[in-house]
């Protein structure tokens, strides 16, 4: 570690500086980043007899308990879904459980062939940290406790069910994003591992805030924008090939502009802090452990990549990494650690011999920096904020008798054809 080193070599001192520098004035004008670690398992069980006594709210065309041919796994979008909620119950709220305007009109479809579809609701804190009285959750920690929470149900039906039933994942909104980390770490699992990509017969994102800029939107040509979280290419691994996604023009979460690296960095901060209306304190301290942490991470993601001053990475890119608590800065199996003594060190060295190292590489920051973020203004000339959160809510509709096919009865259909494969 690097803790246990004497003296850094001229580049780690160099990476060292910059990051603190780079923080000190972030401190000042913008949101601080919360680094510590995620919570793994704050979800209910996934098994069907948790949660309260509400099993008369089970749809009779849901055979989730009887091992279908078909499993849905839906992951609801923030506030729709609790940690103890019951996942074969349908919610008695009108406005919530919105991907419920699939799994049920998709049991609805089948039920003259028993036994073909069933579907599981993930319960999980679905909260943006936004309390009154006590806090709850972060959006980081729902989201750490959606990704558990999904496996474990995944992982309880395959040892009930074994290779008789097939999974199609759906995720709506935040949930979306809880079945996106799912599927890009289970389709690279060994082929042998309990839960893996063959069991997997679809992925159906909807609204997924790390849509791929330009992807099809239910096979069809979607709009140019990409996911506000990230709009890079993903990596699916041997699920590659059975993502859907559906995103309607100007919907934000997922048909945002390209460059706005800043909104990417402001929305990973504000995931990972309490807003505890009654005690803001919590957010002020959340703010401050969080510019602490944000420089340890930093810092060894530069430090354990030895090429880093030689690329074109910028500490911006570094920051927007750093931002998802989930990424782990030196890779695997690794705990690389920075003293104090060394960031003092660092930073006297930086100020004498070494400036003009940290001076070449902050100098590129400003183009970069413009370049990464030049479809901000976008965001107010077109009618993102007018048309967003409308266009994220135009998903769901089965009203037979009206004249538009919607997405949720697309996914309906694709389902379907899914379950008759099998």
């Amino acid at each position: 570690m690097l803790r246990s080193s004497p003296a850094l070599p001229g580049l780690a001192r160099a990476a060292i500086t910059a990051t603190v520098l780079l923080l000190t004035v972030s401190a000042f004008g913008a949101p601080g980043l919360a680094v510590a670690a995620p919570d793994s398992g704050s979800a209910g069980s996934g098994s069907a007899g948790s949660g309260n006594d509400d099993t008369d709210r089970v749809d009779p065309n849901n055979y989730a308990a009887d091992c279908p041919d078909i499993l849905i796994v839906a992951v609801s979008g923030a506030t729709d879904s609790e940690e103890d909620r019951n996942p074969l119950a349908e919610s008695g709220e009108v406005w919530s459980n919105w991907v419920g305007n699939v799994t049920v009109p998709t049991g609805e479809a089948n039920k003259d062939e028993p036994g073909t579809v069933g579907w599981m609701y993930v319960p999980y804190p679905s909260t943006y940290g936004l309390s009154l009285l006590q806090p709850v959750p972060t959006y980081q920690d729902s989201m750490a406790a959606g990704v558990a929470s999904t496996n474990r149900i995944l992982d309880e039906n395959k040892a009930k069910c074994g290779d008789g039933t097939k999974y199609v994942l759906l995720g709506y909104s935040v949930g979306a994003e809880v079945v996106e980390r799912v599927a890009r770490e289970l389709g690279h699992r060994d082929s042998n591992a309990l839960v893996a990509a063959d069991d997997i017969a679809g992925v159906a994102l909807i609204g997924d805030p790390y849509r791929p800029a330009g992807t099809p939107s239910m096979g069809e040509p979607g709009p140019p924008g990409g996911g506000f979280m990230s709009s890079e290419p993903a990596d699916y691994g041997a699920l590659d090939g059975k993502i859907t996604y559906a995103c309607r023009p100007y919907d934000i979460a997922c048909d945002a502009p390209q460059e706005i690296a800043v909104l990417e960095l402001a929305l990973g901060v504000l995931g990972q802090l309490h807003f505890t209306l009654l005690n803001p304190g919590q957010t002020v301290s959340d703010f401050a452990n969080a510019v602490t942490n944000m420089a340890a991470r930093s810092i060894v993601h530069i430090v354990t990549h030895d090429d880093w001053f030689a690329s074109d990475e910028s500490f911006l890119d570094v920051l927007r990494k750093v931002a998802d608590r989930t990424y782990d800065p030196d890779g695997p199996d690794r705990n690389t650690q920075v003293s104090q003594e060394q960031m003092v060190e660092a930073l006297n060295w930086a100020m004498g011999p070494g400036s003009e190292v940290v001076k070449a590489k902050l100098a590129k920051e400003g183009p970069g920096f413009v370049e990464d973020n030049r479809d901000v203004f976008d965001l107010v000339i077109k009618p993102y904020i007018f048309l967003g959160f409308i266009q994220h809510l135009f998903y769901w509709n089965n009203n037979p008798n009206d004249p538009w096919y919607w997405e949720s009865e697309k996914v309906v259909d694709w389902i379907t054809a899914l379950a008759q494969k099998q």
